[in-house]
């Protein structure tokens, strides 16, 4: 059995998940067994707060047509093979382009919040959480944090639905 998450395409195996670099960047989008990227992604850079979404290999090199989005997201350029090219996109051009559902979330050093201590009753929360999730026969692969808001949402072809 494939798990939800995963779909076989043509011989191999894809996931939808996050991959976190130590430059504080990080993929969100289609996955290969390994967690690494390999698709359609979001791509999120820490130090300028930009992201750029297209096609990545796992080592993050862009293929074919992108957008790059601003640090606000109110603007959008065109990207071909990860470069700039052209001028500016509207926002909402962007999002037809790359068959998005909403412009990518806002993630800079000033959003992401500051770590805390260690907290037993956070700790009991959270399993209680797993524990409720079990005994009610739910799925425990949802997170008690609730759903990433970095996670592309993608306009779903009209065969699919």
């Amino acid at each position: 059995p494939v798990d939800a998450g995963a779909m076989a395409t043509s011989d191999k195996l894809e996931f939808t998940g996050t991959y976190c670099y130590a430059t504080g960047d990080m993929f969100c989008g289609t996955c290969d067994v390994t967690g690494k990227p390999a698709g359609r992604g979001i791509l999120y850079y820490l130090e300028s707060g930009e992201c750029d979404v297209g096609v990545f290999d796992g080592r993050l090199c862009q293929a074919g047509e992108g957008v790059r989005y601003s640090k606000e997201r109110d603007a959008a350029y065109r990207l071909m093979d990860g470069e700039l090219q052209g001028g500016s996109l509207d926002l909402e051009e962007s999002l037809r382009i790359m068959e998005l559902e909403d412009t990518p979330a806002v993630r800079t050093k000033d959003t992401i919040p500051a770590p805390t201590s260690f907290d037993p009753a956070r700790l009991k929360q959270t399993q209680a959480y797993y524990v409720y999730r079990q005994l009610a026969d739910l799925p425990m692969h949802e997170s008690a944090h609730g759903p990433s808001p970095f996670v592309p949402v993608w306009k779903k072809d009209e065969a699919e639905e």
